[in-house]
This record gives structure tokens, C-alpha cells and sequence, in this order.
């Protein structure tokens, strides 16, 4: 992608670094190539990734709330003219990230952002030559970086260079390879929970225990005797006195029962 500037009178490296000073010192009111490299090779990247929007452009990298650097790859072709081949954005974000294991972390972090080379310029080491000087410059390794949603090309890319496979995919769409969390400590370590079909099933063990070994009379609760406990009390309880019909109780028994004990 060709853009009508000689680059060189502004930049010093093929493999340019700029931070938000250096982006409020270009300008684009005064070096409008600056900017218009920024966004050209965001919009490129958006397209080549399948994203429904731009999300690299110099405006929301000046204006954004984090610090956010951004590297240009590039070459000259000759006084006028410079090619621009490749777009690296990156910044530090805190994230929330849960590792294999469900432990949980809470880290800032190096964050890939947005990792774009021209078509025409892959193939040819560009893409290793300038995320290696992304890591040098930011003094970080791959394993410490976290990648706002990855393309599968871009998981080659790691896979074939820096043999690193299967990312840890998180929640909000950013993935980080197992070695990152080597050395830290989880802000919540994993702790197993009882799954509800074990918990009902322990639930009826007991309660079949609890059955078993209970009676069914609770200490405190009154004993009701049944009509066969009260006949076989009767039974054996001896042969009760006889009462004299003409003594007081006998007439006082007549009169309130209007019957005689046979028994």
C-alpha cells in the first residue's frame, strides 16, 4: 500500500513506534501522513480480519483513556512515495482471566490489539520481524501478552514461530497462552462445589439414615396408647374389687351409670 510521502522525513525506523506524545506531535494538521497511515492500515485490517468496524484509527488512539502505542512497518520507495506494509497496535489493559484450572486472576497486562501485514508484504518475515521488535521495545515475551480476539491466522502465526498452541479463551474475547499464568497468584482460587444431583442424592441418604435409626415416638411427643394396649393393660391388670351394689359408691355408681358392673 503505496502512500504519496517520503516517511523518512519523519520517521527514523522502518519499524516505527508511536506512543500518544510522539501522535500528538505529528499532527495531522501538519504531518497528515501520519495519520492517514493509521487509519489506511486499520481500515485494511478491519477488512482483512472480517470486523464489523474500524478499531484502529489515530483519533481514538489520541483520545483513548489508556496509553496505546502503535507501530508502522514500512519502506520508501523514493522521494515521494513510501510503502506502508504493516500495522501494531498495542497497550496495557487490566483484565479479568480465568486459567484451565478455574482459578480466577485479576492482571494488567501487555494486550495485542490489532496485528495487521498487507497481504502482499506476507510470507516474507515481516510479520516475525515486527512483533520482535514490538516484545524488545516493550521489554515483554509472548507468554506475558494477552490477544483481543485472535484470528486463526494469527494463532498460526504464534503456533509456527513461538510454538505456542491451544490459547486459554476468556469471556470477553481476549485469549492468553498457559504459560502466562506460570508464577502468579489467582485473585480466586478454584474451589469445587457440590453439584445439585450429588447434593439431592446425599439429601436422601440422610434422610433414609435418619429414618432408620429414629423412633418413630419423638422423645417429647405424647404416647397414645392403642385399643388393644388398653384391653391388654385391662387384661393384666388383676381382677378389680367389687363394689357392694347397697353400699354409698354402689348407689352412687347406679345412679350416674344407670348400670351394674357385671365384671
Amino acid at each position: 500500500m503505496e502512500i504519496a510521502y517520503d516517511l523518512s522525513t519523519l520517521f527514523t525506523n522502518n519499524i516505527q513506534r508511536l506512543n500518544r506524545a510522539d501522535l500528538l506531535k505529528y499532527g495531522p494538521r501538519r504531518y497528515w501522513p501520519v495519520s492517514q497511515s493509521i487509519d489506511t492500515l486499520g481500515e485494511m485490517s478491519s477488512k482483512f480480519h472480517g470486523w464489523k468496524r474500524v478499531i484502529t484509527k489515530y483519533d481514538k488512539i489520541v483520545d483513548h483513556d489508556e496509553e496505546q502505542i502503535v507501530y508502522i512497518l514500512w519502506e520508501k520507495v523514493d522521494s515521494t512515495k513510501s510503502l506502508l506494509k504493516g500495522l501494531l497496535r498495542v497497550g496495557y489493559k487490566t483484565l479479568y482471566l480465568t486459567d484451565n484450572d478455574q482459578n480466577q486472576f485479576m492482571e494488567k497486562t501487555m494486550c495485542i490489539l490489532d496485528f495487521f501485514i498487507v497481504p502482499s508484504e506476507q510470507r516474507k518475515g515481516n510479520g516475525y520481524n515486527m512483533f520482535e521488535a514490538m516484545l524488545k521495545a516493550e521489554n515483554v515475551s509472548v507468554d506475558q501478552c494477552a490477544f483481543d480476539k485472535p484470528s486463526a491466522a494469527l494463532q498460526q502465526f504464534f503456533e509456527k514461530y513461538y510454538d505456542r498452541k491451544e490459547p486459554v479463551w476468556q469471556s470477553n474475547k481476549y485469549a492468553v497462552y498457559p504459560n502466562f499464568f506460570i508464577g502468579r497468584h489467582p485473585t480466586i482460587p478454584f474451589t469445587p462445589r457440590q453439584t445439585k444431583r450429588a447434593s439431592r442424592a446425599s439429601s436422601a441418604v440422610s434422610s433414609h439414615t435418619s429414618s432408620r435409626n429414629t423412633s418413630p415416638i419423638g422423645r417429647n411427643r405424647p404416647r397414645h396408647d392403642s385399643v388393644a394396649d388398653l384391653m391388654r393393660q385391662d387384661i393384666f391388670a388383676g381382677v378389680r374389687a367389687e363394689v357392694d351394689p347397697n353400699s354409698p359408691t354402689g348407689l352412687k355408681n347406679s345412679r350416674d351409670f344407670g348400670h351394674r358392673r357385671i365384671w
